[in-house]
This record gives C-alpha cells, structure tokens and sequence, in this order.
C-alpha cells in the first residue's frame, strides 16, 4: 500500500458524524420543530432570568440584539443538521445516475461524514468572525471585561461564539458536500440531452444551500435596526452572497461539465449531418427537408443550458434573495408599531 491510499484510509476512518446530527437524531421532532422548540425555551430562560436580574444598565437596543442572537442560536444548528439531510437524501435519489460502482458506493456512504478537526478547525474561524464582529461594533467599553457587561450583552457574549461555530460547520459542509456530488458526476458515462430530470436533485441541492445561506443572511439583517452594524453587515453581505453562490453552482459544476460534453458532441454530429445533406443536395441524391431537420435539431441543441436550470428555479432563487430584504421592511415595521403601542 503506496503512502497516498494509507493517508486516505486514515482520512477516511477519521470521518465521523457530527453529534450535532446524533443530537436531533435523539430529540424527537423534524430539525424545524426543535429549532423552534430551542428558540422557545432560550426566550423563556432569557426573559425569566432578566426578569430576575433586574439589571438597570440593560437597553432597549440591547434587549433587541440579545433577541436576535437568540434566533440565530435557535436557527443555524438547524439549518446545519437539515443541510445535511437533504445532501444523503440528493445522494440515495442520484445513485441510480451515478452508478453502482463499489467507489461510487464507497464515496455515497461517506456523505454526512467528515474529519472532526476540520469540523472544530471550521468552528474556531466561525468564533474568529464572531470575535471581530464583537470588537467593531462594541462601542463605549471593552467588550471582553466580563464585569463591564449588562445582563443582555453577557448573553450575546455566550451566544455569539456558540451560533458563530455552527456557522463555520454549516458552511464548511455545504463546500465540501457540494464539491463531493460534483465530483460524483464525474462518473456520469452518458447524458440525454433531452431528459435532464434524473439530475434535479442536484438542483434541489443548490436550492437548499441558497435557502439555508439566505436564512442565516435575513436574521443578521435584522441587526440593521440597530446603529453601528452598517459596516459589518456590508462585509456579511458579501460573504454570504459568495457562500449562496458556491452553494447553488458548486453541486452542479460536474453535470455543467457533462452537458457541456454532450452538447458538443451533438453540435458536431449536426455540423457533419449538414455537410452531408449539403452535398447531397449538390448531387441531387438528397431530399430539402432534411438540411430543415438537421437545422431545427442543432437550434434545439444549442437552446438547452450548459447550467440545468429552468425558469422556475431562477425565479426561486430570485425569491430566496429577496428574504433578506422582506426581514428587514418586517422588523422594522414591527419595531414601529412596538414604538406607537407600547411607548
């Protein structure tokens, strides 16, 4: 065994199922249900023990902020734990497609299953975003005296790496997992260009990524309502707006490759059947009709997308991106009536 596969298999064995999947796999309930089950409970303990601590020091803005930490706490294990879901379920629907290889078999199982320290290694960078957000939008005290904290921002203190940490995960698995049923496609022998159903799945995968990425993005928009957030929230948007794009292309890539192939492969058989019925035609041995059909196949060739996306997954995704935007028009609306109502 050369030293290259005994890296691999230790690699390999090495994978591991995160235990925030065993968690939810333990708690009854779909991912959805305990997340809003975990929101619930963390509001409760929260206003119970503020209620208790009496701390004169707290904001209202603080209140708000805390609020939302809250949610992204309740939200992002959620999200990690159905993103993967949905990647074995994209897996066990695109078997038939990629084949029964024993590799191909080998590689399927390994889906939902990755090394522990690139695992805790993604959640340390998650903690590293959350310490630079915390110091650039702190302003007036040192963010990290603990006895200098309000009862609010004691909790945003705890709540912050913890959610953080889950992002890194989230988005070091919607990478990896992407890139593995890109790399899956590879293994593709034959395509029809006229039936690209079989490989929805793999759009329904860059679906997911989008959505999930896009959720996580109109929770932090809220903290807009809130001064000082301007500058973050910009380079937020940009990082989430790369991260929804590689979630949405990255899963296809390898059938982009694929299609591109066939395409390719098809035009070139058109180009030669003209010559033909061309030179037919000049022979008189040939019949008109058949430089028509042959021009009407490569036109029909030529329309279908390298990318395997129709209109109604574009416009899906242009819904997903709007999310964000409806967040922050609601939160505000409902800070206003909470302002007019209860002054």
């Amino acid at each position: 065994m050369s030293p290259a596969e005994k890296h691999r298999k230790t690699t390999q064995s090495n994978a591991i199922t995160p235990w925030t999947v065993s968690v939810y796999r333990w708690l009854p309930g779909n991912p959805t249900v305990i997340g809003v089950s975990v929101a619930i409970v963390l509001v409760s303990i929260f206003l119970l023990t503020r209620f208790i601590a009496n701390d004169p020091e707290t904001t209202d803005g603080d209140f708000r902020l805390s609020l939302i930490h809250i949610l992204l706490t309740a939200f992002v294990p959620c999200a990690y734990v159905y993103l993967i879901s949905v990647t074995k379920e994209v897996a066990v629907a695109m078997q038939p497609v990629f084949g029964q290889d024993a590799d191909i078999k080998k590689a399927l199982t390994d889906i939902g299953k990755y090394n522990w320290w690139k695992l805790l290694l993604a959640a340390l960078v998650g903690v590293l975003v959350n310490l630079y957000a915390t110091t650039l939008t702190t302003v007036g005290s040192d963010p990290w005296v603990w006895q200098e904290q309000n009862f609010d921002t004691k909790w945003m203190r705890i709540l912050g790496p913890t959610f953080c940490s889950w992002m890194g995960c989230l988005f070091y698995v919607l990478v990896i997992e992407s890139s593995r049923l890109s790399s899956l496609s590879n293994s593709i022998t034959s395509i029809d260009l006229l039936d690209l159903q079989p490989y929805k799945p793999l759009i329904r995968q860059g679906l997911t990524n989008v959505l999930l990425v896009v959720g996580i993005a109109s929770i932090v928009s809220l903290f807009l309502l809130e001064p000082g957030f301007d500058t973050l929230l910009f380079q937020l948007s940009i990082l989430f707006s790369i991260f929804a794009w590689i979630g949405l292309m990255l899963p296809l890539r390898g059938i982009r490759r694929k299609i591109d192939k066939a395409k390719k492969q098809e035009l070139a058989w058109c180009t030669e059947a003209l010559q033909n019925a061309r030179n037919s035609i000049k022979s008189d041995a040939g019949k008109s009709h058949s430089i028509t059909e042959v021009v009407a196949y490569k036109a029909l060739i030529e329309s279908i997308r390298n990318w395997p996306f129709d209109s109604t997954t574009l416009a899906r995704f242009a819904l997903y991106l709007l999310i964000p935007l409806c967040s922050i028009f609601g939160g505000a609306f409902v800070e206003r009536w909470l302002d007019l109502f209860l002054p």
